[in-house]
């Protein structure tokens, strides 16, 4: 059927769907919306060198000398940005689920923005993920249990999954593991909910 890729576990947040997702997660420190265009601070530290990039694909720092760079990135076209899946946020939950193009960043402060149709709001503290959106798209995805569940159900779908609306309930003492077979899924969006924040899923990829 193709390769298969096993990437190992997701963490579940539990009440909070968390995306079947790959890469590198950066946590946010604080967002803000103004005029329609919000703001997440990652941190200047925590930016990454070459990815979060607006329209003119402008990176953080100098790839050679590692100085940073002394302007931000344009506002050019919206669809001409990498693309960032936020999840996890506990104030601005609005984010949640979203994949959201970038605008620009800004090294100095370690934030990048994007379009988001929204009331103002000041600059507050939150905690959310922030992700790259991968580009990779697979034949099937496997899901399976973590071995330390115990007991504990993990609910697999959409963003809006959760105990009361699933399309799998996966548990060590059930159904261990499901199979999602189409053409070009994309894991970023399968999303898991479950019993406790400990419980995990292993995820498995076939291109």
């Amino acid at each position: 059927m193709g390769t298969i890729r096993t990437i190992g576990a997701v963490t579940i947040t539990a009440g909070t769907p968390t995306p079947v997702y790959t890469g590198t997660v950066i946590p946010a420190v604080s967002f803000s919306i103004t005029n329609n265009i919000a703001t997440i601070v990652l941190g200047a530290a925590a930016l990454p060198k070459t990815g979060y990039n607006g329209a003119n694909g402008c990176p953080t720092s100098n790839g050679t000398t590692n100085a940073k760079f002394d302007i931000v990135g344009g506002t050019g076209a919206v669809g001409g940005g990498q693309q960032v899946t936020l999840w996890g946020f506990t104030t601005a939950t609005y984010f949640n689920g979203k994949t959201v193009t970038v605008l620009d960043n800004n090294p100095t402060n370690g934030s990048f923005r994007f379009a988001f149709t929204h009331a103002n709001v000041s600059s507050t503290n939150d905690a959310g993920n922030t992700a790259a959106a991968p580009v990779e798209q697979y034949r099937a995805v496997r899901l399976e249990a973590g071995q330390g569940n115990g007991t504990d159900l993990v609910y697999v779908g959409d963003l809006n999954v959760s105990s009361s609306r699933y399309a799998e309930a996966l548990s060590l003492t059930g159904q261990i593991a499901t199979v999602i077979t189409s053409d070009n899924i994309r894991a970023d969006r399968i999303f898991v909910d479950g019993t406790e924040s400990t419980d995990t899923v292993q995820v498995s990829l076939i291109y």
